[in-house]
């Protein structure tokens, strides 16, 4: 890295380089590799759950040399979406909100560092909600910060009834080097509580499991996908999308898709202006069925309340998908996540000539099975398919759960049937003898009477035995 590269990655342009000495660039240097804090930061951006995704290596390295190099100032979300993520100077945070989106990530990747491939480390970092500027905490205490004035300290109770004689520099000696100050003593008794207090669940706990030894299988199933440990996504479908695809007759892959590059060339074939088109497709629908599909998934009682996020499908990021459990709705016309996990199926979602017109592919048909399944337009009943899925997520730590169909009444069947007690004779085959889920595959057929759907009935099964 040339000098003049150095500076500009950590914010300076050019002609600030050329103001500045080699002496002050190397001491710029020194202090960070001198700093312990540092050496953290890097083994943190060199980790497994960081080393993925160059967008958290910069995250971390930015904000971190930014506040141990005393320039705090710069640690903002505009500054860190110029900087780490590429944005256009002066872009609007507001309508972009990739910063955000990877500073929950940064948090989770933190937690899980810590607490297993850097459970040694004597200083942690944390990055508390509702700004971006790390600490450094060392035996539960801010290492290396600035020192509180006087007012601050007298809050935190270090300093005696004669405050006002009283040093900050001597307060602060005195609260690192006495062991007995009260507020350690207030952490102990915390952390007694604390023990006391988990113990106490642990035994609640295994009494419960105890009384209660049979599990409802429909909150089996559901727990699955909720933990206390792992993020649990709900993904909606993203009717604006469709609305663009049909005013266009093109569909949009997943890759355009991510990068928001789709609706840069637009041409629309229906006459329509193509200002018009982008502002359709761009606004932010999705479907009543998917509404009522994620009102009735929050109030399980397999949720875990902080875990559970519900995002637009056009915010979700590939590293979302990575680590957390998913549910995603709709077919990949309407949700083109769905196109990732879609790939290892038996039965895949596919397009016709016309845009508009989508069939379920059975690739390997058993007897009595169709090689196609879609919507026929002249049956009375306008018999229409779903499709429910449980498969590894990207990482295979966790699960994915697809909710889709070719059409809302589809996706209505679909939902309904997982909610309904004709599920249970499905769900009771799903977990092998350890009480793991086994990936599975279900097709369901139902009735699309004004896009409304009629009980389901299962049609096809794939249960994949391991």
């Amino acid at each position: 890295m040339t000098v003049e590269d150095a500076l500009i990655s950590t914010g300076r342009g050019s002609a600030e380089a050329e103001r500045l000495t080699e002496t002050a660039i190397a001491d710029h240097f020194v202090r960070l590799e001198e700093d312990p804090r540092w050496g953290v930061a890097r083994r943190v951006a060199a980790s497994k759950g960081f080393a993925k995704s160059k967008y958290l290596i910069s995250f971390i390295l930015y904000i971190c040399e930014k506040h141990l190099l005393g320039q705090t100032g710069e640690i903002t979300e505009q500054l860190i979406g110029e900087h780490v993520f590429r944005r256009p100077q002066g872009y609007n945070p507001g309508e972009d909100n990739i910063v955000r989106n990877y500073a929950r990530l940064l948090r989770q990747r933190l937690d899980e560092y810590f607490s297993s491939e850097g459970i040694d480390e004597t200083i942690r970092i944390a990055v508390p909600r509702g700004g971006y500027v790390p600490i450094f905490i060392e035996e539960d205490k801010a290492v290396g910060e600035r020192r509180p004035q006087p007012a601050q300290v007298g809050l935190i109770g270090v300093v005696g009834s004669d405050s006002s004689q009283q040093q900050p520099e001597e307060t602060v000696e005195r609260a690192v080097k006495d062991p007995v100050r009260p507020g350690r003593q207030v952490w102990g008794l915390r952390a007694l509580c604390a023990a006391l207090f988990i113990a106490l669940v642990f035994v609640m706990a295994r009494d419960i499991h105890i009384k209660s030894p049979q599990q409802n299988v429909s909150d089996r199933f559901w727990s699955v996908f909720f933990s206390s440990t792992r993020d649990t996504l709900l993904v909606p479908a993203d009717s604006g999308l469709v609305i663009y695809q049909d005013l266009t007759n093109r569909r949009i892959p997943l890759a355009e898709y991510a990068a928001g590059e789709y609706q840069k060339h637009t041409s629309a074939t229906s006459g329509i202006d193509s200002a018009m088109v982008n502002e359709l497709g761009g606004r932010r629908y999705t479907s009543v069925v998917d509404l009522h599909v994620v009102s009735a998934i929050s109030q399980l009682p397999a949720v875990v309340k902080n875990r559970f996020k519900v995002r637009y499908a056009r915010e979700v990021t590939l590293d979302d998908l990575k680590q957390s459990n998913v549910i995603l709705l709709g077919s990949f016309d309407s949700n083109p996540w769905v196109d990732l996990f879609q790939r290892d199926l038996n039965f895949q979602f596919e397009h016709q000539p016309k845009v508009d017109d989508v069939v379920i592919h059975n690739l390997h048909p058993l007897a009595g099975e169709s090689e196609y399944y879609k919507t026929n337009q002249s049956d009375s009943a306008r018999s229409t398919f779903g499709l429910i899925v449980v498969t590894p997520n990207l990482d295979g730590t966790g699960h994915v759960l697809l909710i889709e169909g070719i059409n809302m009444a589809g996706t209505e069947a679909a939902a309904d049937y997982l909610f309904s007690d004709a599920s249970a004779p499905l769900l009771s085959k799903i977990f092998d003898s350890k009480g793991n889920i086994l990936p599975f595959e279900v097709l369901l057929e139902t009735g699309n009477i004004g896009a409304n759907a009629p009980r389901p009935r299962i049609i096809s099964q794939r249960i994949l035995q391991r």
